[in-house]
């Protein structure tokens, strides 16, 4: 069950504002990282008081509120008496650390002492992993349903895949994000990826018709698909008509797992259980191309 910690809306804010900055939050949803908001509690610090120490287990992820703080290194590691060297780095409001801590739970490389009275808010690796673990799931669903109603030719998706070749599917997808005004594919360029769109609107132009687009595509809707089926040229141009978050395939990822999609259509492949493990992603680089 979701953990709800109360906070003004000011600092819950801040640590919006602090976790969205920060790399190991970057995959996350907006909808994930408000839940991942709720999640964090408050812990005051005293002046010269130790929040973390050099060589500890860590387990909490921290933003600061107020306060300042200073982060020393003892080179000789934390059961040796010689002096601690000062980084030259503080932390103050907005400031957040112990990624490391969410990630693997590993040893505290510095320690971190309040240098005034501070109040800080974070979050356990439990919450973090029960939260992200949850949505993942989520996630999982809504791109199983979205790619079971993907319709190529007179064919949907589930009439010629099997649930586990579509988790299968599901798995691979990735996510990009475009600002409006993009160009996501070009009428008449190679097209090798096939795109799911999961929010924002995406207009559909064909030269032949003129400026204007001849339609416009909103969340749970798809573009590209015949890209699937080969590297066909692109047979419109997609811009996005907004701010857009995208799931893509990569046509080289869909036949590693599950073979030609014209074999699939046709009948010629036998309907077989996939087992879902790990594709490595090819390379999205010029993706927008």
């Amino acid at each position: 069950m979701k953990q709800s910690i109360p906070k003004s809306d000011e600092v819950a804010h801040l640590i919006l504002t602090s976790i969205k900055a920060n790399t190991l939050f970057r995959a996350c949803t907006q909808e994930e990282l408000l839940d991942l908001v709720d999640a964090f509690k408050a812990e005051e610090y005293s002046n010269g008081s130790v929040v973390i120490k050099q060589g500890d287990d860590g387990d909490s992820f921290f933003v600061v509120e107020n306060g300042t703080l200073d982060i020393t290194v003892n080179t000789h590691g934390s059961s040796s008496n010689d002096t601690e060297v000062h980084l030259g780095i503080t932390y103050a409001r907005g400031s957040c650390f112990g990624e490391l801590a969410l990630m693997y739970g590993s040893p505290r490389a510095a320690t971190i002492r309040a240098k005034a009275d501070c109040k800080l808010w974070y979050i356990d690796r439990n919450s973090f992993r029960s939260i992200t673990g949850y949505h993942k799931i989520r996630r999982a669903e809504k791109h199983t349903e979205f790619l079971r109603n993907v319709q190529i030719g007179e064919k949907y998706l589930r009439d010629v895949l099997n649930p586990s070749q579509i988790d299968a599917m599901a798995f691979a997808l990735q996510r990009d994000s475009f600002s409006k005004g993009d160009v996501i594919v070009r009428e008449g360029e190679k097209g090798d990826v096939f795109y799911l769109i999961e929010s924002g609107l995406v207009n559909v132009f064909k030269a032949e018709m003129g400026d204007e687009p001849i339609a416009t595509l909103h969340s749970g809707k798809f573009f590209g698909e015949r890209a699937l089926l080969s590297e066909d040229v692109r047979q419109a141009t997609c811009t996005a008509a907004s701010n857009v978050e995208c799931l893509f395939l990569m046509r080289e990822d869909f036949v590693m797992m599950l073979g030609d999609l014209q074999d699939l259509l046709d009948g010629n492949v036998m309907n077989e259980k996939v087992e879902v493990k790990e594709v490595l992603p090819t390379s999205n680089d010029n993706l927008k191309k």
